[in-house]
């Protein structure tokens, strides 16, 4: 993938056409995602790439055997690109319990990308002429390109049973004996009585870890390679 960034804006269409009929007979690599002339948007099923999702866009997703699903809102997906660096892929519909992820070529066309078809594969150019992607011809007769999406760690959630570590992560990870003094003393509402747990916590412990002292000298030339760095920490 080019060193380019989707740019779609966000649309909140009424009606979301897609070509596949049957999304459950199209198994594949979760990363892969089809290039669909007959597809209104991009969409996927992985609520967990989607960043900025906005519940609001409630579009209908209509399928070729005239079924349709709501869609759940619609946002951007980070992709890492083959030189290191990241691009979005905006306007991205959230489908629950889909199973392909599909990228909208009128979509794409829409915003001055280009699509030259070739005997054994695509490739799309955005408005500068810079190639963006190359999807292959598939055994299947379709096109399909593999993109390293990031996830979205932040989305992580945390089920505990024992309120005293919940409340322990909820302020930061302050020490047991304090949130103790929050409840008796009626510093915050809400808070439980709090029992210091048996085990230790392992970020806790991690965090106050220290290191050892760099050298205030040293070698002002070094004897081999890599005995002495120099580097701007700023």
């Amino acid at each position: 993938m080019a060193n380019r960034t989707f740019n779609e804006d966000r649309c909140h269409a009424k009606t979301v056409h897609v070509s596949m009929a049957n999304e459950t007979d199209h198994v594949e690599d979760e990363d892969c995602w089809y290039l669909d002339t007959a597809c209104s948007n991009h969409m996927t099923g992985r609520r967990d790439w989607l960043l900025d999702l906005d519940p609001k866009v409630k579009s209908r997703v209509r399928f070729a055997d005239n079924s349709v699903i709501m869609a759940g809102g619609a946002g951007k997906i980070l992709i890492k690109q083959k030189d290191g660096r990241s691009a979005y892929m905006n306007n991205v519909l959230y489908v629950p319990n889909m199973k392909s992820n599909l990228l909208s070529l009128g979509q794409l066309l829409e915003k001055d990308y280009m699509m030259k078809m070739h005997q054994k594969h695509m490739e799309v150019f955005d408005e500068m002429q810079r190639l963006v992607l190359k999807a292959p011809l598939a055994k299947n007769r379709t096109f399909k390109v593999r993109l390293d999406v990031v996830a979205v760690q932040c989305l992580t959630a945390i089920d505990l049973k024992e309120e005293a570590w919940l409340w322990h992560y909820r302020f930061s990870h302050l020490n047991f004996r304090s949130l103790s003094l929050l409840k008796s003393k009626n510093l915050v509402k809400g808070v439980p009585t709090i029992q210091k747990p048996d085990r230790v916590c392992e970020g806790c412990v991690v965090g106050k870890q220290t290191r050892t002292e760099f050298k205030k000298t040293t070698f002002k030339r070094a004897k081999q390679p890599l005995v002495v760095v120099y580097s701007d920490v700023c």
